[in-house]
């Protein structure tokens, strides 16, 4: 047998402890490839605060534990919400904590495909958690059994002190004009433990977006030649929506007519 020099064997640990912790990301991502390369190390730093409070976060999270404080981050579809939540979930798992990435829409989901008592060993592996993070938050539906298991599980993660993030794309203000008492019982629960984040999507994401977008049109397109729509081109109902919005605008005048005419009867009928 030939020996291992030492640079290849401590290479060979080194490739070791990166496969094993690339695969307890994976495990705290369900299986998603993607989101374990999203954290500090991959972050371009376009918006400083949202990384620096990341930061700040994991360096205190044995604080953050304790109260079971965690962060609700608010913004539009590619301002960065997912990416923000994710970066500390890879963070704390490298640090050997057992974090989950999920959503209640997969929550319930899978819910849905066990039995009773599934359900409560489901449950219970899930407050076992050292951290748990929901993505979209407000996009599971707004049925009442929907709304009863989200409360059940923001109750229980409050009352055992387990740090939740949370990603929504609403904003706050929405949320707050909710009618269910359910849902603003989860608020309540939620802002007593989150600190509540705006997220703005920086100017070279937008960008990003908008080229994606027309290279997305090019491809469509296709080489040429291409014709331009003619000017009065409409759309198939385009005509009968012109035709009820004549009708009405018609009704309308006549009406303001008849009215302009009674009133001049009126004052008529006054100066005799």
């Amino acid at each position: 047998m030939s020996e291992t020099k030492p640079t290849e064997q401590t290479e060979a640990e080194t490739d070791t402890e990166a496969l094993i912790r690339y695969e307890y990301r994976r495990k705290a991502f369900c299986g998603l490839d993607t989101m374990c390369h999203w954290d500090f190390a991959h972050d371009n730093g376009e918006n400083p605060f949202i990384t620096n409070m990341g930061l700040q976060y994991v360096y205190n999270y044995q604080e953050m534990k304790e109260e079971g404080m965690g962060i609700m981050y608010f913004g539009g579809a590619g301002a960065g919400k997912s990416y923000a939540a994710a970066q500390i979930v890879n963070a704390l798992t490298d640090a050997g904590y057992d974090c989950l990435f999920t959503s209640f829409r997969n929550i319930l989901t899978e819910l849905g495909t066990l039995s009773n008592e599934g359900k409560r060993n489901y449950l219970n592996q899930l407050f076992r958690k050292d951290l748990l993070a929901f993505d979209e938050y407000g996009c599971e539906g707004e049925g009442n059994y929907n709304n009863q298991m989200v409360l059940y599980i923001i109750s229980n993660c409050y009352q055992r002190h387990i740090p939740m993030l949370i990603t929504t794309p609403y904003h706050r203000e929405s949320l707050v004009k909710s009618n269910n008492a359910l849902r603003l019982q989860t608020l309540s629960r939620l802002w007593q433990r989150c600190c509540c984040v705006q997220v703005v999507a920086p100017p070279s994401r937008r960008h990003q977006t908008r080229e994606q977008m027309n290279k997305t049109e090019a491809l469509l397109k296709g080489p040429g030649p291409w014709y331009e729509e003619p000017d009065n081109y409409k759309e198939p109902c385009q005509e009968e929506k012109e035709k009820v919005q004549r009708k009405e605008e018609l009704a309308k005048a006549k009406a303001k007519a008849k009215a302009t005419q009674l009133k001049l009867i009126k004052e008529g009928n006054g100066k005799d």
